[in-house]
C-alpha cells in the first residue's frame, strides 16, 4: 500500500508541475514569437522606406498609392487568426489560398483552430514579409533598381 501511495503522490506532483510549467512555457514561447514577429515587421517597414527613397520624385506618389492598395494590415490579420483562424480566413487574407482550403477541409477537427491560435502570435511578421515583398515588386516595377538591394 505504501508503494501505491508513493506513486500516487509522485504522479500528482508531476501533474501539478506540468500544469504550472506548460502555461509558463507557452507564455515564454508566445513572448519570443511576438518579439521576432515585431522585428520582421520593422524590417519590412525599413525596406518600404528604402524603396520609396530609391525612386525618382515623380514616381514616389504612384508607388505610395499602389503600395497602400496592396499592403495588408497586421492588426486585421491577428484578429482574423484569433476569431476565424479555424476556418483559415487569415490564410485567404494573406493570399495563401491553398493553405486556407486545407484549413477549411479540416476545421471540424479543431486542429486548424489550435494552429491558428499560435499563428496569431507570428502573423504580424508574416504580414510584414508580405508587405516587404509587395514593396520590392512595386519598386522594381516603378524604377530601374535592383530588388536584391532592398532585401536587407
Amino acid at each position: 500500500m505504501t508503494d501505491t501511495g508513493f506513486f500516487a503522490t509522485l504522479f500528482s506532483s508531476f501533474l501539478c508541475l506540468f500544469a504550472f510549467a506548460l502555461p509558463v512555457g507557452m507564455i515564454i514561447v508566445a513572448i519570443l514569437l511576438v518579439k521576432k514577429s515585431s522585428d520582421d515587421a520593422k524590417r519590412a517597414e525599413s525596406v518600404y522606406y528604402q524603396a520609396l527613397q530609391s525612386l525618382p520624385q515623380d514616381k514616389q506618389m504612384m508607388f505610395v498609392m499602389q503600395y497602400n492598395s496592396v499592403k495588408k494590415n497586421p492588426t486585421t490579420a491577428v484578429l482574423l487568426a484569433l476569431f476565424l483562424g479555424g476556418l483559415g480566413i487569415h490564410k485567404f487574407y494573406l493570399g495563401q489560398n491553398s493553405q486556407g482550403i486545407l484549413y477549411l477541409l479540416f476545421f471540424w477537427t479543431y486542429i486548424p483552430a489550435l494552429i491558428a491560435f499560435f499563428e496569431a502570435f507570428v502573423i504580424a511578421g508574416q504580414v510584414g514579409k508580405y508587405n516587404q515583398q509587395k514593396a520590392i515588386e512595386l519598386a522594381a516595377m516603378f524604377g530601374s533598381i535592383n530588388p536584391l538591394m532592398l532585401t536587407t
